[in-house]
């Protein structure tokens, strides 16, 4: 007897072929009817045929879903039976639906990259090959559902070749919405810097980038600078050009070549072939060969692997890394366009294509940190990919994150879709940026918003743009703690409703409206408590202290030693103007002028950096700590003592030491020691409170859990105790992750 079921299903079943999948799998049990995406990326079968037959559909989709798909919930209504159907069909999608997830941009797979290989395919060399298992979706994507006319492959009509694939239920490419080939789709040209065209535009460019030349190349979700890695004059120029002296650059090499000048682990290795292709920190081998300028200063290096077939054909006669770094300038959001990137002044030559990025989206950043992967920035491959977050009341939330490294959040159910890498919001394009991610996200995952949620910083931009959303769509507002929310992403991470949180990073603003970054939480009954943090230290200037770390290693030493003393110890120390700048910062702390406090964990290991001779002036966030954490590596521990009372750990005791070890110690040794001295002083403080209030889990959050050692130490000293010990593994544990904890706050708290 025949029967008719509806079968709804909701998850990541658009732009992964599914729909072909379902077209096959119907046909071979002799299932009659048809599926359709849906408005809001679910998808839906009308089902005619056996009772048993539709069950063994079910069955199949379950177990022999396509690669890229993920089942979140398969509904099954059983309807009364009226044939309608002759056959099984795929048909337009609708705007109506039950709730789906975007896929996010993967890299270039096996048999596409075969084709590009192989002389005799018709897709032989062309640079922006894909089927139903790669290549652009969310970068491409204007609204849902993902059919063709939704993307901004709309402009490029299928030829006939590519037509019959297309609708060839037997075809790798059957109904694959990104079809295209060198005949009909989009194609890279090459540009010089007045606009010129070049003849063959690919061949040309790897000319110029054996020259010496430097490249703006446009990819999956903007555009990048590259140049040969081994060239010191091209990547010194590069480093001119983009304005920073400092800051690493993004390589690309084959795994082949990797291994010759970096450290691989398995999990490493496992990331940089995964299909979302993300760069990864590896630490630089004893045969590290690169350009010195590619990472001054540090023991690591961060490297990707080719994800595109344009990349591809570039090392098919490259023989040697690429610098690979975004092409924006300091500060602004990644170019799309390729007008835009014409009037960057940056490059030598211009390589692009007329494919449309409606979506930008950084490159995605691992480093691994206690044997776990830490995301450093969650974009392309992951985004918009959700992060599950427990959601009882249902209420859809919109995080706007904190002022540096934001990403926004939008809660809706028990998904927390995090956006792609927004930058730096005190810049305007930057803002404008995010206001338009923010309309794209909620067009794409229809949303009524409930609730907004942003940091408690009173100055930041993201504060008062959710002030203005609050009034937009009649919501309420919440201001959440910055450090609140980085504990509150750990348990809204690992799923914990009691929890101490180590949470530590460069500043964030307090509840007595003090520049916090070194505190210790717990989290029970719904309430946060503030149960420890490091002494509070002076800062003389204000942020300037923050730009050159011997101000904050004066303000951290004022009072332990002599004016005199005081004067010895600094006059080593690089200061702008000199010894008159020494006297000036003297004079601030002596009469409290311009001086803040801070209880900052990044401040201390400034002053550290400072002190030792690692950095005496910050050029990208973070710089002292990173090239602290590289001038320890190996050191061994000379046991600092920690002094800590009443739950505060004295950080002026701490550079004390080091001062004094200067004397006699290896400046690695005393880096090292430095570093696991805090991470100890914390963790007492920790284990203290958890072992009072009966909490079992201790984690690490905060723009410092990205330092390999300082994470060591407090999981050693946690597990000691017989604790569990948890860090972010699928959020950023940087500001990058601060929205995620934002929006964890209307569960945990409200």
């Amino acid at each position: 007897m025949r029967k008719k079921a509806v079968i709804e299903i909701s998850g990541t079943v658009q732009g992964v072929g599914f729909r072909p999948f379902v077209y096959r799998s119907a046909g071979s049990l002799g299932i009659t009817g048809q599926v359709k995406n849906l408005g809001d990326a679910g998808v839906e079968i009308i089902a005619e045929g056996n009772e048993e037959s539709i069950k063994k559909l079910v069955e199949k989709i379950k177990k022999e879903k396509p690669v890229n798909a993920g089942i979140e919930s398969i509904r099954v209504r059983w309807t009364g039976y009226s044939p309608k159907h002759k056959d099984f069909r795929i048909v337009h999608s609708d705007g109506t639906g039950l709730g789906g997830k975007i896929i996010p941009d993967y890299g270039i797979c096996d048999a596409c990259l075969k084709e590009v290989r192989k002389k005799s395919d018709r897709r032989y060399r062309y640079p922006l090959i894909s089927c139903t298992d790669c290549g652009p979706r969310f970068t491409v994507l204007q609204k849902m559902p993902l059919d063709r006319k939704n993307t901004s492959y709309k402009k490029f009509a299928p030829c006939t070749r590519c037509e019959h694939e297309y609708s060839d239920p037997e075809n790798r490419r059957f109904y694959a919405q990104t079809i295209a080939c060198p005949v009909c789709g989009p194609d890279y040209s090459l540009l010089d810097s007045v606009g010129r065209n070049s003849p063959r535009p690919i061949e040309t460019a790897i000319q110029k980038l054996k020259e010496g030349q430097i490249l703006a190349i446009k990819g999956v979700g903007g555009m990048h600078l590259a140049c040969l890695t081994k060239n010191d004059t091209a990547v010194s120029e590069l480093r001119n050009r983009r304005q920073r002296p400092s800051q690493p650059f993004a390589v690309m090499a084959s795994l082949e070549m990797i291994r010759k000048f970096a450290q691989v682990s398995r999990m490493e290795e496992a990331l940089l072939t995964s299909k979302e292709k993300p760069i990864v920190v590896l630490r630089k081998s004893a045969g590290y060969g690169l350009s010195d300028h590619a990472a001054p200063g540090l023991e690591n290096i961060g490297v990707m692997l080719p994800y595109t077939a344009l990349h591809h054909l570039l090392f098919a006669r490259i023989n040697e890394p690429l610098i690979m770094t975004s092409a924006n300038p300091r500060g602004e959001p990644m170019i799309k366009d390729n007008r835009e990137i014409l009037k960057n002044k940056a490059a030598d030559y211009y390589l692009l294509h007329d494919l449309r990025i409606m979506n930008r989206c950084d490159d995605s950043v691992i480093k691994i940190v206690n044997g776990r992967p830490a995301f450093i920035r969650r974009s392309r491959g992951y985004v918009p990919r959700p992060v599950k977050l427990e959601n009882p009341d249902g209420k859809t939330v919109l995080a706007l994150g904190a002022g540096e490294n934001v990403s926004f959040c939008l809660l809706k159910g028990n998904d927390a879709f995090l956006s792609q890498h927004i930058g730096n919001t005190e810049n305007l394009r930057t803002m404008e940026y995010l206001q338009e991610a923010i309309e794209n996200f909620i067009r794409l995952i229809p949303s009524r918003i409930d609730a907004i949620a942003c940091d408690l910083h009173p100055s930041f931009n993201t504060t008062k743009q959710a002030a203005q959303l609050g009034e937009k769509y009649g919501v309420p507002v919440t201001r959440v703690q910055h450090h609140h929310a980085h504990l509150l992403s750990l348990a809204g991470e690992h799923v914990l409703e009691k929890l101490v949180g180590i949470c530590c990073d460069g500043v964030g603003y307090g509840t007595d409206g003090k520049a916090w970054g070194g505190e210790v939480f717990t989290l029970r009954d719904k309430e946060i408590k503030r149960i420890g943090h490091l002494k509070e230290q002076s800062m003389p200037g204000g942020d300037l202290a923050a730009h050159y770390p011997a101000r904050m290693a004066a303000g951290i030493l004022y009072g332990a030693y002599s004016y005199d003393e005081l004067q010895n110890i600094l006059s080593d120390l690089y200061y702008k103007h000199g010894k008159k700048e020494m006297e000036i910062v003297l004079a601030q702390l002596e009469n409290g002028i311009n001086v803040q406090k801070t209880t900052s964990t990044g401040r201390v290991l400034d002053a550290a950096a400072s002190l030792l001779g690692v950095c005496h002036y910050r050029t990208y966030e973070g710089e002292p700590a990173m090239k602290l954490e590289a001038a320890g590596r190996g050191g061994k521990d000379l046991h600092f003592p920690v002094v800590t009372k009443k739950g505060i750990l004295d950080t002026s005791a701490l550079l004390k030491e080091v001062v004094e070890a200067k004397k006699e110690h290896k400046t690695r040794d005393i880096a090292y020691s430095l570093e696991t001295a805090l991470a100890r002083g914390l963790a007492r403080i920790a284990v203290t409170a958890a072992q009072k209030d009966r909490i079992s889990t201790i984690g690490v959050s905060g723009g410092v859990a990205y330092n390999d050692v300082f994470v060591r130490a407090v999981a050693e000293y946690v597990k000691r105790s017989e604790l569990g010990f948890v860090q972010n593994e699928r959020v950023p544990c940087g500001d990058g992750g601060i929205s995620y904890g934002q929006a964890a706050y209307y569960k945990k708290i409200c």
